[in-house]
């Protein structure tokens, strides 16, 4: 009966020692995960970071601090994406709202003479609707700004 209890008690050890063992090293593996995505994040490589951020939270679901530092980083990169789209689809879409007001300008006076082609009324058309659809993704992409500083700011 001691020998069993005993033997008990040394399996009952051995299973602590190896959890503690397992839950330093998921502490280790988040730590290099959060460090790659870091260094991803610095070079630009905002998908590997994401990559990065979502193998940690899957990997390492005891990794408190790590993922919480994971999800402000998750943040900051998604707000930069943002930021990044913003301003290219800000100059595309003022030299697409140039052109469709010119092109519009002349169109509406051949329409006045009864002298536009089709193809040019199609042309304005077109150049209205990429407009309008810049217009959209500018539009989401500032609002997603908008939304991600405020979740960052009630977080601090």
């Amino acid at each position: 009966m001691k020998a069993r209890l005993f033997t008990a008690a040394i399996a009952l050890c051995a299973m602590l020692m190896l959890a503690g063992c397992g839950e330093n090293a998921m502490e280790r593996q988040a730590g290099e995960l959060l460090e790659q995505a870091k260094t991803e994040f610095n070079n630009g490589e905002f998908t590997k970071a994401l990559a990065a951020i979502d193998s940690l939270r899957k990997n390492c679901p005891q990794a408190i601090e790590a993922r919480k530092q994971a999800l402000r980083l998750y943040q900051e990169i998604e707000l930069k994406r943002a930021q990044l789209t913003v301003e290219g689809v800000d100059s595309v879409l003022q030299r697409v709202e140039r052109e469709y007001q010119s092109m519009k300008k002349t169109v509406d006076s051949l329409r006045e003479k009864s002298a536009a082609t089709e193809e040019q009324l199609r042309t304005v058309n077109l150049m209205r609707v990429e407009r309008d659809s810049l217009k959209t993704v500018f539009d989401v992409e500032c609002a997603k700004i908008k939304y991600i500083k405020k979740k960052m700011e009630e977080e601090e």
